[in-house]
């Protein structure tokens, strides 16, 4: 399989924190196994301190963050597109690269300094169209067999999995207890909500959980247990009580001992089903999202409601706490599911590794991909 590696000069540009820990183990390899890893971020929510924290040289090329205030949201991505794509061109000039991978703008410079990119996404098309301009400009996608791209299917290198499979799947995430005694000293059965701010471009018009819901929620969740919320949003002074005080790359081992997740965030509530902690999803994306839908329909490892639906929710909440051992059941739902999929950081380390033959092998037999299991 494939022919001997090359070190190459790669190029890394990734403005979610959830890309973070979908290339951080990539970006590791990559680098211990004598490669030229360059790593571009921007300021956003705990971006920075999570790259700080895994110890990488890089650059932030927004360090005021792409913000701008008092412009319309539209006005404001079109001006940061133009802003983006210059800082990008600027701090590339003269050098040389063999591939470039990101969740953002720098496709936009494939053409210009002829270098071949991979955009990822696991959002359909249809969800998130104003990320066609960076799909349109990419020479690959990579994104799970379910999702859907339509036009730019022909582009897309598949995957069957998900990105939260990057750094949880067993093969690459350990649970560690002791993370949660600090928090949670008895080991007491908890629960966890996670609220977002919902404010990103793609995220105009839609709503999550509201503070009446949250609070409704709060109260059905204490008699079982214990209640804690992260938060990305302010949070009223009635909920401060229940935030969460933990280092951002500790959550995964908060999610994995929950006894259950609730929230209105698509990331979250992902990584708690793939960790086989029952997962609730709240918010307008409900039944948008294939892969979140696979994770229901196909596994039964979440539930997913929009705000309207919040009372077909809260019975099913009532339903699942009153079983004894509920989570039992999903730790099992979880294994069918990794039954099928594959670990994708083994994938994406031998597609970039070995690349451009690896895409020549996966073209030629997708199936390829099994083997990075």
């Amino acid at each position: 399989m494939t022919s001997t590696k090359v070190n190459k000069n790669f190029l890394f540009f990734f403005v979610h924190s959830s890309k973070f820990h979908v290339f951080r183990l990539t970006i590791n390899y990559l680098i211990q196994n004598g490669h030229s890893v360059d790593i571009l971020i921007t300021s956003k929510d705990v971006l920075e301190e999570l790259v700080k924290e895994e110890g990488w040289d890089y650059n932030n090329i927004f360090p005021e963050g792409r913000k701008i205030k008092n412009l319309p949201i539209f006005v404001s991505a079109g001006i940061n597109t133009i802003r983006t794509i210059y800082r990008l061109f600027k701090y590339t000039k003269g050098k040389k690269y063999d591939l470039f991978i990101t969740d953002d703008l720098l496709v936009f410079l494939t053409k210009i300094l002829k270098v071949p990119s991979f955009a990822f996404t696991d959002d359909d098309i249809s969800v998130t169209k104003q990320f066609s301009i960076i799909l349109s400009r990419a020479t690959h996608i990579l994104a799970p067999e379910i999702t859907d791209l339509e036009k730019y299917n022909n582009k897309k290198i598949s995957f069957n999995g998900y990105k939260e499979l990057a750094y949880l799947h067993p093969n690459n995430f350990v649970p560690n207890e002791k993370v949660i005694k600090k928090i949670n000293p008895t080991l007491e059965k908890y629960f966890l909500i996670r609220l977002v701010s919902l404010k990103a471009y793609h995220d105009v018009f839609m709503k999550g959980l509201s503070n009446e819901q949250v609070q409704k929620i709060i109260k059905l969740l204490e008699t079982k247990g214990r209640v804690y919320i992260s938060a990305e949003r302010d949070l009223p002074e009635q909920f401060q009580k229940y935030q969460l005080k933990i280092e951002p790359e500790k959550i995964a081992h908060v999610l994995y001992y929950a006894d259950l997740f609730i929230g209105d965030s698509q990331t979250m509530t992902s990584e708690a089903a793939v960790l086989g902690t029952p997962a609730f999803r709240c918010n307008d994306f409900a039944g948008k999202i294939s892969v979140m839908d696979e994770k229901e329909e196909k596994y039964g490892l979440s539930y997913n409601y929009s705000p309207k639906g919040f009372n077909k929710m809260y019975a099913k909440l009532e339903e699942v706490i009153s079983k004894e051992n509920f989570k039992k059941e999903f730790q099992q739902k979880k294994e069918n599911m990794l039954s099928d999929k594959i670990d994708l950081t083994k994938f994406m380390i031998w597609l970039f590794e070995y690349y451009p033959n690896s895409i020549s092998e996966y073209q030629n037999n997708p199936d390829i991909q099994y083997r990075f299991r």
